[in-house]
C-alpha cells in the first residue's frame, strides 16, 4: 500500500510539473506577448534582414516578427 502511495505522490507531482512547463504561472508582461507590429526600439542593425529571409521572399514577416517597422514598399500598399 505504501508502494501505491508514492507511485501516485510520484505521479502527481510529475503532472503538476509537466503542466507548468507547458502553461507556466500566469500572463506576464513580456514584450514578446504584447503586439509590437510598430516597434521602433530596435536598432538599425538588430531590424536588418538576414539572408535566409530574404531566399524565401520572408522580409516583411521576419520584420513584424522581431518587432521592426516595416519597410517603406508595404507602408504604401497598406496605405491604398
Amino acid at each position: 500500500m505504501k508502494k501505491i502511495r508514492t507511485l501516485f505522490a510520484i505521479s502527481w507531482t510529475f503532472i503538476a510539473l509537466g503542466a507548468f512547463a507547458v502553461f507556466g504561472l500566469g500572463e506576464s508582461d513580456d514584450k514578446d506577448h504584447q503586439d509590437s507590429d510598430h516597434n521602433t526600439t530596435n536598432t538599425a542593425q538588430e531590424c536588418e534582414v538576414p539572408s535566409f529571409a530574404k531566399a524565401i521572399g520572408h522580409e516583411e514577416l521576419w520584420l513584424k516578427h522581431n518587432g521592426c517597422p516595416p519597410t517603406k514598399e508595404q507602408e504604401k500598399s497598406s496605405k491604398e
